[in-house]
């Protein structure tokens, strides 16, 4: 008898020991911040307004990093605007670029990082780099889609890398 009481016993403490509240919760990574300080002022990556004529629409913001020298990956330009529809150009045309934020008081420097352009092959494995001057390119003469990749990089107060992605199509209308 006693030992059955003993058995019993136990086995209601494993019972009460197994469906305690307990539980250590797994330590939580904080997501990167989407702001960083410059001076005293908080600041995101800019939004890049891209226009042809009377066309516009905005650089899909793909990756950054507010660090030195960031190793980022941007995603395939075709997969990340898969469903957003691109600028209409005509073959040859100016395309032109705006940096601007929602604060309006960011720092100029926001305003003018370091630029590079790279026009993406639809399978995503040819890169050719595009004169991106004066903050504009010239669309292509062939008509047909292409897809982008906007590098802008800050080396100065403001240090860190982001990457955006557009697409044009170009067609003769």
């Amino acid at each position: 008898m006693k030992l059955l009481f003993a058995f019993i016993l136990i086995t209601i403490s494993l019972i009460f020991t197994g469906c305690s509240n307990d539980e250590s919760e797994p330590a939580k990574e904080e997501a990167p911040s989407s702001t960083t300080k410059v001076g005293s002022q908080q600041v995101s990556p800019p939004y890049i307004g891209i226009s042809a004529g009377a066309n516009s629409t905005a650089a899909m913001l793909d990756t950054y990093c507010w660090e030195e020298n960031c190793s980022l990956t941007p995603d395939p330009p075709n997969e990340l605007l898969l469903g957003e529809t691109p600028l209409r150009v005509k073959p040859g045309e100016k395309v032109e670029f705006t940096f601007s934020t929602g604060d309006a008081t960011a720092p100029y420097e926001i305003y003018t990082p370091a630029v590079s352009i790279v026009q993406i092959e639809t399978n995503g494995e040819e890169e050719t780099d595009v004169n991106g001057e004066n903050s504009s390119i010239t669309a292509p003469t062939v008509e047909g889609k292409y897809y982008y990749n906007i590098t802008t990089e800050w080396d100065g107060e403001l240090t860190g890398t982001a990457i955006y992605a557009f697409s044009l199509l170009v067609r003769k209308e």
